[in-house]
């Protein structure tokens, strides 16, 4: 059966009055792991149809996919736009929506630089660790061609870019109707004044250096190799950071690899799922570690005796011809 039929439309009200747009797959059985798909730039959850489509079927694993807020169903709330944003939406669909399984995380371009500065910034008890990363057209930041560093033709499209997203945020009716006319598109986009909020919010991302929560969780790292928007190098520079990650670059690929190449990412995020499979049964459960702690307690309980002395039936056995002796803490430690 086709996952997308299976969807259910479930909305989330974050604090600034953004309302999120959450298509939830559930299982029929209870949930080993949770996938869950973010998008990029200017698109919506609709970017991993196909990606869904080719993933096998498993009743054991739930798929969350999302609108960003004000990108397809989603409303744009009241915060500015800022990837830290982003990255708290994110890690409230996984809380709300999946506190109950581990979460592999896949998110294309900007929702890439969202997964990337929520565990830039993760906190110690609040935020979901995922189990694995699927990063697609991903970057940790330095994507405004107009700074210094840059090539001087690359400065100028960097330029360019800036003044015409300080047009779209100035007149987003008439740049609408422009674009509709000049870039037509039946997929449903943010108004131009909201993509040029986040256009700003990107070229100001940055997490390079900040990304050691990441060093133990398998990460992959998808990039096409004619991808002209977030072009390999950006791929490179996190594979320097992240030594561990596995890099794929995908020959004819461009930026849109979610729609061009949906077999190799639905076999890499598959990977990702039978890998937190492997470790969530390699891990005790709550209940488990509970039962284990009990046991250590009970254990050294009757080493202790009542008050630190040997329990009355190791007394009666050294009565005759033997003093009982007073048991401290200290030496039942040391000898365990």
């Amino acid at each position: 059966m086709d996952l997308n039929e299976q969807a259910e439309l479930l909305h989330l009200t974050r604090p600034d009055g953004a309302r999120l747009a959450v298509y939830r797959r559930e299982p029929s059985s209870p949930p080993e792991v949770t996938v869950i798909l973010a998008h990029g730039w200017s698109a919506s959850a609709a970017v991993w149809d196909d990606v869904l489509r080719h993933l096998p079927a498993d009743d054991r694993v739930r798929i969350l996919t999302f609108d960003q807020r004000g990108h397809g169903a989603s409303t744009p709330g009241h915060a500015p736009a800022d990837l830290r944003v982003l990255a708290d939406d994110l890690q409230a669909v996984l809380s709300n929506f999946s506190p109950d399984a581990p979460a592999i995380v896949a998110a294309h371009s900007m929702g890439a630089m969202a997964a990337l500065k929520s565990q830039s910034t993760r906190g110690p008890t609040t935020d979901v660790q995922p189990a694995g990363l699927l990063l697609v057209s991903a970057s940790s930041g330095h994507m405004d061609l107009s700074l210094a560093g840059h090539p001087p033709l690359a400065r100028v499209v960097g330029s360019a870019r800036t003044a015409i997203a300080e047009v779209c945020t100035r007149a987003p009716r008439s740049t609408r109707y422009l674009r509709d006319i000049l870039v037509p598109s039946a997929a449903p986009r943010p108004t131009t004044d909201v993509a040029a909020a986040w256009y700003r919010a990107i070229m100001d991302f940055d997490v390079a250096g900040r990304l050691t929560a990441l060093r133990d969780i398998p990460v992959h790292l998808v990039t096409g190799a004619q991808d002209r928007i977030i072009p390999p190098v950006h791929t490179c520079r996190l594979a320097a950071e992240l030594a561990h990650a596995r890099v794929h670059v995908l020959e004819g690929a461009t930026h849109r690899v979610p729609s061009e190449q949906p077999a190799v990412l639905a076999v890499l995020l598959t990977e990702l799922v039978e890998s937190a499979r492997r470790q969530r049964a390699a891990s005790p459960t709550a209940a488990e570690t509970v039962l284990r702690a009990a046991q250590l307690l009970f254990t050294k309980r009757r080493a202790l005796g009542l008050r630190g002395r040997l329990p009355w039936n190791e007394r009666r056995l050294t009565g005759r011809g033997a003093t009982a002796t007073r048991v401290g803490r200290k030496e039942v430690m040391d000898t365990r």
